[in-house]
């Protein structure tokens, strides 16, 4: 009798265990992408990444149109779990620009990020942005951007490729790669990135 009181108990423990389990769910990583409305293909890039950042297991959302610093920096200082951001827009080595053309700069980025992609002229020309979002030195961090001009009709197209066909069947680098490689002409798509060469990009 003490046994089978005791297999009693010792399945309700586990069943009470497994129930706590299948309730309890951690909040996966969210990302967020932004599109600026001065660019002809805001709306779409955004688009393509928050495709992308989905499938990498994000919770992801879009914001487009006339893109503000605050808006961007609102997120860039979340204090929850955002690990992941994209923006297409303009800018240069060491800062990216909002709607109005109000930039921001590596001094104004705080927080450890996952994966970031600042989809802007010279944005991985240096190290200085993606050091300023603490992705180098990491197993499971990266952060890519252009190492030279680029025209907005061909991010647009390396974007298609990257978010929606490549990214979660390969590494963030060969997939930026394989991207590349479907925009024609030499030197049209200088993707460059900083961190880890063998991260998949899936949400922590």
């Amino acid at each position: 009798m003490i046994k089978n009181k005791k297999i009693i108990l010792v399945i309700a423990i586990i069943s009470i265990i497994l129930l706590s389990l299948s309730t309890t769910s951690n909040a996966s990583a969210s990302a967020k992408s932004f599109g600026n409305g001065r660019s002809n293909y805001g709306d779409e890039c955004a688009g393509y990444a928050t495709v992308g950042f989905n499938k990498l297991g994000y919770s992801s959302t879009a914001l487009t149109g006339p893109i503000t610093r605050d808006d961007m920096l609102s997120w860039i200082n979340n204090t929850g779990n955002g690990y992941g951001m994209y923006v297409h827009t303009f800018g240069g080595d060491g800062y990216f620009n909002d709607y109005n053309g109000y930039s921001i700069n590596s001094s104004m980025i705080s927080g450890n990020w996952d994966l970031v992609f600042i989809d802007s002229g010279y944005s991985a020309a240096s190290n200085t942005l993606a050091s300023a979002f603490h992705t180098i030195g990491y197993s499971n961090r990266c952060f890519l951007g252009w190492s030279n001009a680029v025209v907005t009709g061909n991010a647009e197209l390396f974007n298609y490729y990257f978010w929606t066909e490549y990214v979660g069947i390969a590494t963030i680098q060969s997939a930026a790669l394989s991207a590349a490689s479907n925009v024609p002409g030499s030197g049209t798509t200088p993707i460059k990135l900083y961190g880890s060469t063998s991260y998949y990009g899936w949400a922590r």
